[in-house]
């Protein structure tokens, strides 16, 4: 009994070493499946929009003899082109779209498999050599991220010595945002190297872009709709797709030193000290078409909203709004989204009139009643949206220095002509 036992155990072993060898886990050995791949470039790639070629660095762990790297594309717009050692070289065709695309390239090795993105910037519809730039660093202007805002203006032209643009220029201004800052005693500092991209929500943080302070100039602003700016030594490259609808290139090849403010800009007609938050419900309003008002062939509707007001004693209490909305000659409809400007789908910043020594407000405004706090709106975005008999006015701006007037004003009123 004992022998047959012993001869059963025996068979149970010899065959538990056939089995090792035929699957190959020599205990001396590296197991298959813990091989792995690692992306040592970036997971996401940015690619411009015409025809180029970029890499992929990559390391292998574990790698095992006899066994080759594979990979290939999702996409036809993205060929791998060779496979060498560390890297995987792939050729991007020129993007023909008018907008942004997305693919993939897929590595394999054995069982291990990893995956890069690749994202093409939209089409080119027109480039833009600046050979100047200008702007500010103003220190601490997002306390909750510790972020500083370096405010960029690239140009042919540059500005004059008060640092105001010329006219007749072109300028793109991006108000990037980045943690590093110099010491207090330094008089200018250098533009943070990186990747930043367009920031819509408000929320800026470390390498974005403020939306409210970045445009594009020449004439008119025209806000940006997306935006990418890669900044390298000596180097600044630009994708910017514009409200309008065009899609531009930038670069620039120079010194990126700008001079230091420590704190953030303080001129201007606002007296408010801080930003302002509002949420507003059952408000009143009154809307009047007073026809082309800037002289460019433009319907102008300035809306005058209020928080309370009483029709039978005047009494006002609250926030109140003026908006002027430039629509299309003969429309009268108010709804839809208005950046700052001048031109029709835009919003008239505000300004004042002097008046010797007395000013006049002008244009788009908040302020309280009884004009206790005001401040001209000067950036940003206004939607208009109607449900039922109520209109709902979303305010995403800000003031000439610097302070956020954001919130949403829900009311009823009346459309008149003046």
């Amino acid at each position: 009994m004992r022998m047959k036992r012993f001869l059963m155990l025996f068979a149970i072993a010899v065959a538990a070493i056939a089995c090792d060898k035929k699957e190959g886990t020599d205990p001396g050995q590296t197991n298959p499946q813990d091989t792995t791949i690692t992306i040592l470039s970036e997971e996401t790639q940015w690619v411009d929009s015409v025809e180029g070629i970029y890499e992929i660095e990559y390391a292998i762990t574990n790698a095992s003899e006899g066994t080759k790297l594979e990979a290939d594309s999702n996409v036809d717009w993205i060929r791998v082109l060779e496979i060498k050692e560390s890297v995987v070289s792939y050729l991007v065709k020129a993007n023909d779209e008018s907008g942004e695309r997305r693919g993939k390239i897929n590595l394999k090795y054995g069982k291990a498999k990893a995956e890069v993105t690749v994202m093409q910037h939209f089409k080119i519809d027109q480039e833009f050599k600046a050979t100047t730039t200008a702007g500010s660093l103003f220190q601490h202007c997002d306390n909750t991220n510790n972020v500083h805002s370096y405010f960029v203006v690239l140009s042919t032209q540059g500005v004059k010595e008060d640092g105001s643009m010329y006219a007749t220029a072109k300028y793109y201004c991006f108000d990037l945002y980045a943690t590093e800052a110099p010491s207090k005693e330094a008089a200018s500092t250098t533009i943070p190297n990186g990747t930043y991209r367009l920031s819509t929500t408000g929320e800026l943080s470390d390498r974005s872009i403020n939306y409210m302070y970045s445009y594009y100039l020449y004439g008119d602003e025209i806000a940006f709709s997306d935006a990418e700016v890669v900044v390298s030594d000596g180097s600044i490259i630009a994708n910017v797709s514009l409200a309008d609808g065009e899609n531009h290139r930038i670069e620039y090849n120079g010194s990126l030193e700008i001079p230091v403010y420590s704190n953030t800009v303080t001129e201007g007609l606002s007296t408010l000290v801080d930003d302002h938050y509002f949420d507003i419900e059952n408000g009143v309003f009154v809307g009047a078409f007073v026809g082309d008002l800037m002289y460019n062939g433009c319907n102008t509707c300035q809306v005058f909203m209020y928080e309370y007001l009483d029709y039978e004693t005047g009494e006002e209490r609250g926030d109140q709004f003026q908006i002027d909305l430039q629509l299309p000659a003969g429309s009268r409809d108010v709804c839809g989204t208005y950046t700052h400007g001048t031109t029709a789908g835009h919003f008239i910043p505000g300004s004042a009139e002097d008046l010797g020594g007395q000013y006049m407000q002008q244009n788009s405004w908040y302020m309280t009643a009884g004009y206790v706090e005001f401040a001209p709106l000067v950036r940003g975005s206004i939607t208009v949206a109607k449900e039922g008999d109520m209109y709902i006015f979303t305010l995403d701006t800000a003031d000439d220095r610097g302070n956020i007037i954001r919130g949403t004003f829900k009311g009823s009123g009346e459309f008149i002509d003046w």
